[in-house]
């Protein structure tokens, strides 16, 4: 799966006042598909502006949902970037088990352990 790029602060504040329900989708890093369920069951994690069809993200909600709108995020230099290369997810520790199994609809081949799955041969 490829990684997408990582939305920097000054990139929301630059969407202006309010955006498209697919921008603010990328910008918390989930799928347009997932956005608009959320949406229907009343459960995006910011408040939305629906203009008939149209679902409208305004854009100070999502700064401060990711805690950047706080003055202290901006590093010096003027740069608006938080975290690490000017990363919104700040970094740190993996929130995912990496010895976790695969789950059982994982499209890799999984490993099978012990000589009782190689016909008895060790």
């Amino acid at each position: 799966m490829a990684r997408r790029p990582a939305w920097t602060v000054e990139q929301i504040r630059a969407l202006g006042a309010a955006t498209n329900l697919a921008s603010a989708a990328a910008v918390l890093g989930i799928g347009r598909t997932l956005a608009y369920e959320l949406v229907a069951t009343g459960q995006f994690p910011v408040p939305v502006i629906r203009a008939g069809t149209r679902v409208i993200v305004p854009v100070a909600p999502l700064l401060k949902l990711l805690h950047a709108d706080d003055p202290s995020a901006v590093e010096a230099g003027g740069a608006t970037d938080i975290g690490a290369g000017g990363r919104l997810d700040r970094g740190g520790e993996p929130r995912v088990d990496a010895t976790a199994p695969d789950p059982a609809d994982s499209p890799r081949p999984r490993r099978r352990a012990g000589p009782e799955h190689n016909g008895g041969h060790p």
